[in-house]
């Protein structure tokens, strides 16, 4: 018998796996309309059962881990969790609300109410926000600028976006990578980023929100590994939120988006826009990170709103390149005028949203169940998780999160999992540059390169950027 190389053993049991996926999602798609293989969709909570045509409060309880091998498991976890995350919100407990509904389109939604990266990694002299702070408008604003609380005052809003970048700029990733995005009206994309309890727990309970306490935490012989699913710092295991928002103008309908009014400034004295404030925000893209006790390396969801690439981002009479960062000025708007200063980014996916399964299959299951809400006017582009020993897919980019980083060239060169008998995993290659310009994004490729903002022989920081913020 002639022997497989490393690569077509990878291939053929890439190839067998493919078809155990297509003949699952036919079964899938079957016990999506009630029939055939199953009565109720396969979850990832095998204690839940649920009704496949209607959502209740059921829906509310998000999944704990992915139980099964196949794509589309991954991917009914995701809409699971999208789902449950942007249930209507209790803001007194942070969590749901189960006397709404999701299809009511209304917020805050759950996540909304988990605690900002800002109101956690502080400055000297301050201590994090105590858990489901926004509950308290003035506690809630205790860590805007100056300038910004007096204008939330004055208006009542006190909701704030300020970040033109998915990732702070401590990482030097300006939006992922290549600066900020502009929509057809020429406004700048605004990021923000929320975690659950669990992970605040971790954080705070380990003094990782500031330099001092990871040091100490690192001469202490400590290396920072999140909890995996239930543990001491709660039930469900860590979950980030990466949320992009674009300001409402000319063109946009707001029926058609979950929106929220906010305050948006754009430098680090806190000085408003010039533009007018409050301004209605429209959710454009949402990311969705959850380290469970199968998926170590967490698994990565990624959703869109459907109108990005048709009309929010990408005007079919331009003749622009497409997904060019700006140059010149890195301010928004003229502050004279409050006119904008950038033409806008056209932006297309260079990486189709269909990979090993029909993911477009799912998606239109989920909208359905959707149908009349704005919920239904979001997508999932992907799921990237932990396979067997691949990571699949193995590219995944948001075309309003890692606009600039969405190939075509792919970043595997190096990017080669290896299992190690210490249950870790491992990014090994001295080519492997997964924040080089044009190379194709993958959430776990560039997640596992974040590390802690001090020295220590352990300084990963177990795929969280967001340590990065500790001052």
């Amino acid at each position: 018998m002639v022997a497989l190389t490393n690569y077509q053993t990878k291939l053929m049991k890439k190839t067998i796996l493919a078809l155990g996926v297509v003949a699952s999602f036919v079964c899938t798609t079957v016990f999506f309309s009630s029939t055939g293989c199953s009565s109720t969709p396969e979850t990832s909570d095998t204690t839940k059962t649920v009704n496949t045509t209607t959502i209740n409060s059921s829906w509310a309880v998000p999944p704990y881990d992915i139980i099964g091998e196949k794509q589309a498991t991954a991917d009914t976890f995701s809409w699971r969790t999208f789902i449950a995350m942007n249930w209507p919100a209790d803001p007194n407990s942070c969590g749901a609300d189960t006397t709404k509904t999701i299809l009511s389109g209304t917020g805050p939604v759950v996540w909304e109410t988990y605690l900002s990266s800002d109101q956690i990694f502080v400055g000297a002299g301050h201590q994090p926000a105590s858990w489901c702070a926004n509950a308290n408008k003035e506690t809630a604003m205790a860590h805007l600028p100056t300038k910004v609380q007096e204008l939330a005052r004055k208006t009542g809003i006190n909701r704030f976006i300020h970040m033109n970048a998915k990732s702070p700029s401590p990482h030097d990733l300006d939006q992922a990578s290549g600066g900020p995005l502009v929509d057809q009206n020429g406004r700048f994309v605004r990021y923000e980023i929320r975690v659950n309890n669990d992970e605040y727990n971790y954080i705070t309970q380990n003094s990782l929100w500031n330099k001092t306490g990871q040091q100490n935490f690192l001469s202490a012989g400590d290396s920072v590994v999140f909890p995996s699913g239930a543990s001491s710092y709660g039930t469900q295991g860590p979950i980030e939120f990466k949320a992009a928002w674009k300001v409402m103008g000319a063109g946009d309908d707001t029926t058609k988006f979950y929106c929220i009014r906010a305050i948006v400034y754009n430098d680090e004295s806190g000085d408003p826009s010039p533009g007018p404030n409050p301004v209605t925000l429209g959710l454009v893209g949402l990311h969705i990170s959850h380290k469970t006790a199968t998926q170590r390396m967490w698994v990565w969801s990624t959703f869109e709103h459907v109108d990005n690439l048709t009309h929010s981002f990408y005007n079919p009479a331009s003749n622009q390149l497409p997904n060019q960062p700006i140059t010149g000025s890195p301010d928004e708007l003229n502050p004279a005028t409050g006119q904008p200063l950038h033409i806008p980014t056209q932006v297309t996916r260079v990486n189709p949203v269909v990979q090993q399964d029909d993911v477009g299959a799912i998606n239109k299951y989920f909208q359905g169940l959707l149908h009349g809400s704005v919920w239904a006017n979001y997508e999932l582009i992907g799921t990237q998780w932990l396979q067997f020993e691949d990571v699949e897919p193995e590219f995944l980019a948001n075309s309003v999160q890692e606009t600039y980083l969405q190939g075509p060239h792919p970043d595997s060169v190096g990017f080669d999992y290896q299992p190690h008998s210490t249950d870790d995993y491992y990014f090994h290659h001295a080519e492997y540059h997964p924040f080089s310009p044009w190379t194709s994004s993958s959430c776990l490729g560039c997640h596992y390169k974040a590390k802690l903002p001090v020295s220590g022989q352990h300084n990963a920081a177990d795929f969280s950027f967001l340590l990065g913020n500790a001052q």
